[in-house]
């Protein structure tokens, strides 16, 4: 009997030893894989963290750009009153507003595809707060832009080559919506290409 009881208990303490190891094991594991998950979320989350900020302010200052642009060719086109034209009219309001989310679009699209603000190497060198670079050819693209919109008025309001005159459009301000509206279109395609233009 006694023979039998020594048996018992050393089975019993062998086998508590086994399950204490295992649970030391499983313990080990979990703060392993804990700890490589903290690591790995931090070393995801700035990046990404870095990224979102680069893509927001590079949208902001290309949205600046296009309310820039909306403003001037307005000053361009002289005969026609865009703004006091299409305001309280909801279809050529509807218009311009549909034009500038397109435009929204097209930018934001491309700064987050290729933001300008921030360069590549920030976390080796902060100062380093824009991709000049590329912000010039933004502002360029911008300025190229105003050209061929005050050259297309020049050609269309002036010259008349097709026998139109285009500041007719200011009799009607679903007309001028819809100009509005392509302008809009037009100058983001153009910033659009600006910000995906690869640079040597």
């Amino acid at each position: 009997m006694r023979v039998r009881k020594g048996t018992t208990q050393g089975m019993l303490k062998g086998t508590y030893s086994r399950r204490h190891d295992i649970r030391v094991i499983f313990e080990r594991v979990l703060i392993f894989f804990d700890e490589e998950l903290d690591m790995a979320s931090s070393e995801f989350l700035l990046p990404l963290g870095l990224w979102f900020l680069r893509a927001f302010i590079s949208s902001v200052i290309c949205l600046l750009i296009g309310y820039i642009g909306i403003r001037s060719i307005t000053l361009i086109t002289t005969r026609i009153k865009e703004f006091e034209s299409i305001k309280g009219n909801s279809l050529a309001t509807s218009l311009f507003v549909s034009g500038f989310f397109i435009y929204a679009g097209l930018v934001v699209y491309g700064s987050m595809v290729n933001p300008f603000f921030l360069s590549q190497s920030v976390l080796a060198n902060v100062g380093s707060y824009f991709n000049l670079q590329r912000l010039l050819v933004v502002v360029i693209s911008f300025f190229v832009s105003l050209f061929f919109g005050a050259l297309f008025y020049l050609i269309f309001a002036k010259l008349g080559p097709f026998g139109v005159d285009l500041d007719e459009i200011n009799k009607h301000p679903l007309a001028i919506g819809a100009f509005l509206f392509c302008y809009e279109v037009f100058l983001g395609l153009i910033v659009l290409a600006s910000l995906t233009l690869p640079i040597a």
